[in-house]
């Protein structure tokens, strides 16, 4: 009864308890997995069909994608799927928000190992898991790869800590097994594996000792993961990859782009951005340059996936601002990190106005991730758009082609694009979905393509798209956005809507208050 309040524990229990119900509430109000997902849904179910054995082609959409994905998630979901008896939606619907919340305490423990300080990492998982940039894309139907992939890269860079800083090599063998896993979860997380822990080995473990343990987790990492490694280079070569690897653009204005406020999420970030600056300070005061280096490098190397690579040394950095703040606040010696300062920073925590500036921090954190909570249930598939997708599997029989348009410009976010492949069988023209595998530079100019098209206003613009592209098409759906919607491409779906009604080329077999589906004639 008299023990003093553990206000780390109560703090990571605060993280993990909000983080869960920010992570499920979501996919428990949809009801159908987040925005994207359906190629893995296919890639899932061709896994299963296949009895287990790699595919050489999924497929999804009839375009012969490699099965060249790191394939780890889809071999859980498929067998969680046949164990537990439930459909793969359902397993893409829950099992992402999951591992995403596991991976609130796995980054708890790589914060502590890291600063070295148990107020410091509860501060520092805090703000990882409240912000929608650690959970945003990881609870998406696509987050069976990106959350696993996120959960191991945690797990990796956790041991590789112990082995390199305590030299603990006793950690060399699961090293390598979370290595392992991170390559086998997820294209991104294993080139930033690799990242990450050549700069822990740079920062903390430059020595013979630490090299050879390097060596041998590189090593052990190679031949864990070599039955797939090898099995996808001799099927296809280095070229499904190199053609992923131009899609991710370096321009200068995507490097700029980080600096630029452009939208409210942006803005929203910016008391987190703030408390970063100020741990971004104490660490280049005290010249502890690893979180600085690993921010910057994740970033610069990989613009289109390092931005959530970087929020890992960003979270921690701001949980150094937080610890630091109030400690300035109260005038109190925070220079070190050891089991008295410790203490120090948890009298100055039981102060009553820093208790309330950290609780209002924590609600303001909380509603900006129910904000972002509605926006992943509003870009999601509906009841009405599942309707036209059921109607089209039962009426249209063969493989037709289909042209969606949807209004919005990024096919690749757009989850009525990617679903309607996965579910109905059918060939949509218009998915870009993976085609980052195949497509290589033609990636960008038929991107560019698909967004013309999005802005299509009439039918003659249709049929010119399709000369001009080769593209000869069965059927035309159209998306009616709802009366509230007044931007430039919502006019344009209206205006598209009245045009093909009027086309004698264009016979319409379904309407709803959301679709309309045209049956070309010829």
């Amino acid at each position: 009864m008299n023990r003093k309040l553990d206000f780390p524990t109560l703090l990571l229990f605060t993280a993990l308890l909000l983080g869960a119900i920010i992570r499920f509430y979501p996919a428990a109000s949809n009801g159908f997995p987040l925005n994207d997902g359906g190629m893995f849904y296919t890639m899932i179910r061709d896994l299963k069909a296949n009895r287990y054995i790699l595919p050489q082609f999924t497929t999804y959409n009839f375009v012969d994608i490699p099965f060249a994905y790191p394939p780890l998630g889809f071999y859980i979901a498929a067998l969680l799927s046949g164990l537990l008896d439930v459909s793969e939606l359902w397993v893409l619907l829950y099992l992402p928000a999951l591992i995403n919340t596991i991976s609130i305490f796995l980054f708890y423990k790589f914060a502590e190992r890291t600063l070295g300080s148990r107020m410091s990492a509860s501060l520092a998982v805090l703000v990882f898991a409240l912000s929608p940039r650690s959970f945003l894309w990881q609870v998406m139907g696509g987050g069976i790869t990106r959350s696993f992939g996120a959960l191991f890269l945690l797990l990796f860079l956790c041991k590789a800590m112990q082995l390199f800083k305590n030299k603990n090599t006793k950690e060399l063998i699961l090293m390598i097994l979370f290595g392992a896993g991170a390559i086998l979860s997820h294209p991104q997380t294993a080139f930033h594996a690799v990242l990450g822990g050549t700069l822990i080995f740079i920062f903390y473990g430059f020595s013979k000792r630490g090299f050879v343990s390097a060596f041998f987790c590189s090593l052990g990492v190679a031949l864990v993961t070599a039955p797939w490694w090898f099995t996808v280079l001799t099927r296809y070569g280095l070229q499904p990859f190199i053609s992923a690897g131009q899609t991710s653009q370096r321009a200068l204005e995507s490097y700029l782009g980080v600096l630029k406020f452009e939208g409210p999420g942006d803005y929203l970030f910016f008391p987190t951005l703030l408390f970063a600056l100020i741990g971004f300070w104490a660490t280049f005061k005290h010249q502890e340059f690893f979180l600085i280096t690993w921010a910057m490098l994740a970033y610069l190397i990989d613009p289109r996936g390092g931005v959530g690579i970087a929020f890992l040394a960003l979270s921690m950095l701001a949980g150094l601002g937080l610890l630091k703040f109030p400690a300035w606040i109260s005038r109190s010696d925070s220079e070190q990190a050891c089991p008295e300062f410790d203490r120090r920073v948890d009298a100055v925590f039981m102060k009553p106005k820093v208790q309330i500036m950290l609780l209002g921090l924590i609600f303001y954190f909380v509603l900006v991730a129910s904000i972002f909570d509605f926006q992943l249930i509003n870009t999601s598939l509906k009841a009405d758009d599942l309707e036209m997708i059921d109607w089209v599997k039962s009426n249209v029989g063969g493989k037709k082609t289909f042209l969606l348009v949807t209004g919005s410009e990024f096919s690749m976010s757009d989850p009525l694009q990617e679903w309607f492949p996965a579910l109905t069988n059918q060939y949509s023209a218009t998915t870009m979905q993976g085609l980052e595998w195949t497509l290589g530079a033609g990636f960008f100019p038929w991107y560019d393509q698909l967004i013309a098209f999005q802005h299509c206003a009439d039918v003659n613009c249709i049929n010119e798209w399709s000369a001009d592209n080769g593209v000869d098409y069965d059927y035309l759906i159209v998306t009616i956005p709802p009366g509230s919607d007044e931007n430039k491409l919502a006019t344009s779906l209206r205006s598209l809507a009245i045009s093909t009604r009027s086309s004698v080329m264009h016979l319409l077999v379904y309407e709803s208050e959301s679709s309309l589906v045209f049956k070309v004639t010829k």
